[in-house]
């Protein structure tokens, strides 16, 4: 495991240590960056793995905080030791005073961070990880959806102009936007995070005002994917579960944009550029669903037609790790 304590310790040395609010950001940066790197490899770690890693970054923490709040020989005792050493160190006082301009001290706790998180994760982790032959990168995300799709009759390759349906983004039915769209900001892009929540391992927590997806794993972490949201879906609120799964569903166009020539009568067969993408989730309320999509560009945006869409690469991840059943909280 990795000399956590050795390496906070010479973090601590900085002068803004002094501040339980600097050291504060510089925790909560360290657990981040650790629970990002263990999630992030393919096959997963172990949740005990995971757990022991935690674990002792924890307990490096709160002996860092003991030792903090030890006053030095003829010193004033600091305020509030006591609390920040016994209490749970992720929870240390956020009525601390801020010192110094608030620009000033994100610099600081940035680069700290990044020295603990690099020397740290970068390579007592690497060692670690070798120890678990967790040593294959994660493949390309463009790969995942398209490998699965179903297979045409060959036939000369035609290039088809990704014609948008709508001012909001969105592509004509039959025209396929892609797997994923590399060019999305990162934030969008899938991704384990630091989340704490009390709702169980496993739910899924949409949150519509930000466009994320979550699904909720052990130990404060969640796996993040950016989502667009679709008009039928703007009232979708509350505590529902998902009630049937479909791989490459077809798609039916709807009365309302048969009326906008938006899409002809009919229904399309399940495949690269339907409108659902390579995996569907429909929801126990008959009438929500999650899905894949053939504009994956509109991902991290609102847009007319639809309900709660992803990528097709991060449709295909999402279903394989649920079940029918599996609780999905709208925010």
């Amino acid at each position: 495991m990795v000399d956590y304590y050795s390496i906070l310790s010479r973090a601590m040395a900085a002068p803004e240590a002094k501040d339980a609010q600097w050291r504060r950001g510089v925790y909560e940066r360290a657990r981040q960056m650790l629970a990002t790197r263990l999630l992030a490899r393919r096959p997963a770690t172990p949740p005990a793995a995971i757990a022991a890693e935690q674990s002792g970054l924890d307990s490096a923490i709160r002996k860092i905080e003991a030792e903090m709040s030890r006053p030095a020989r003829g010193a004033v005792p600091r305020e509030a030791a006591s609390d920040e050493a016994n209490g749970d160190v992720g929870e240390l006082s956020a009525a601390a005073p801020e010192r110094g301009p608030l620009p000033l001290r994100l610099r600081s706790i940035s680069l700290v961070a990044v020295a603990i998180v690099a020397a740290a994760i970068g390579a007592g982790g690497y060692m670690f990880w070798v120890q678990h032959a967790h040593k294959a990168s994660p493949a390309p995300v463009k790969n995942i959806a398209s490998a699965t799709a179903p297979q045409a009759p060959a036939q000369a390759k035609v290039a088809t102009p990704k014609l948008a349906t709508a001012k909001d983004g969105d592509l004509a039915p039959g025209t396929d936007g892609g797997a994923a769209d590399n060019d999305l900001p990162y934030v969008f892009r899938r991704q384990p995070t630091f989340y704490r929540t009390l709702q169980p391992v496993g739910t899924i927590i949409i949150d519509k005002l930000q466009h994320f997806l979550y699904l909720i794993q052990p130990n404060n972490v969640a796996l993040r994917y950016g989502i667009g949201l679709g008009e039928q879906c703007t009232e979708l609120v509350g505590l529902r579960h998902v009630a049937s799964k479909a791989e490459w569903p077809s798609w039916q166009a709807t009365p309302d944009m048969i009326e906008r020539k938006l899409a002809k009568p009919g229904t399309l067969a399940g495949g690269p550029g339907n409108p659902l993408g390579a995996r569907v989730m429909d929801l126990d309320d008959g009438k929500s669903r999650i899905n894949g999509t053939n504009a994956p560009a509109t991902v991290g945006t609102n847009v007319i037609f639809g309900c709660v869409r992803l990528g097709n690469d991060d449709v295909v991840d999402l279903y394989g790790r649920v079940q029918n059943g599996t609780a999905v909280l709208v925010n």
